[in-house]
């Protein structure tokens, strides 16, 4: 796991394309609400799989927190989006959003509109600052309970260590919160590890 593990410039480096990154997302989200948005400095983490999953269905996501939506992206560097929400603030994003606690279509689509807009502004500013061009799948809610059986199962073995990479964004009244955590397996890691030094020797 030590080879894994970005040098300071490294992180540094990604630490500052991600904030360009999620800079654009907040903007877009901000515009999407009609609302001013909070940030959180972007958590860069090395993870093994048991932290992963303590890490993606924590305690402040769990209950009757709105299923999380996951998103894959492709490149040379391969990896997925995951963003999941508070169980508090849906009163918050229904006068936003025009719509009322019953309408559970309008808040489905709310939410995953929310989710493309992050995913594709903070994840897609990364990678293009990187120099790659990315493909994104279509986005699709994961019951948390689902989720965490997956990051058990052998088909994600891919996941047995991952570089998480954690933003918060949170509306100005402080109670809708969404968490878009970007996830490299091993594979990817590697790569964004070469690309980040292509990225520091080009400055």
């Amino acid at each position: 796991m030590n080879d894994l593990t970005l040098n300071e410039d490294q992180r540094d480096a990604l630490q500052e394309i991600a904030n360009i990154g999620m800079g654009k997302a907040g903007a877009a989200l901000a515009e999407l609400l009609g609302a001013f948005v909070t940030l959180s400095v972007p958590g860069i983490k090395l993870v093994n799989a048991a932290q992963l999953k303590a890490e993606l269905l924590g305690r402040d996501m769990a209950g009757d927190a709105p299923s999380p939506v996951r998103q894959a992206f492709q490149s040379d560097i391969s990896g997925e989006a995951i963003v999941l929400f508070g169980k508090d603030g849906r009163e918050e994003l229904e006068e936003l959003m025009g719509y009322d606690d019953a309408d559970v279509n309008s808040e489905s689509e709310a939410l995953s509109d929310i989710a493309n807009l992050l995913v594709g502004a903070c994840v897609r500013s990364v990678f293009e600052q990187l120099g790659r061009n990315l493909s994104f799948s279509r986005p699709s809610f994961v019951p948390a309970a689902v989720l965490q059986q997956a990051l058990s199962g052998e088909q994600f073995d891919r996941w047995d260590v991952a570089l998480l990479l954690e933003v918060r964004f949170t509306l100005e009244r402080g109670g809708f919160v969404a968490q878009l955590v970007m996830l490299l397996p091993e594979t990817a890691i590697r790569k964004m590890k070469h690309a980040l030094e292509q990225f520091l020797q080009a400055l």
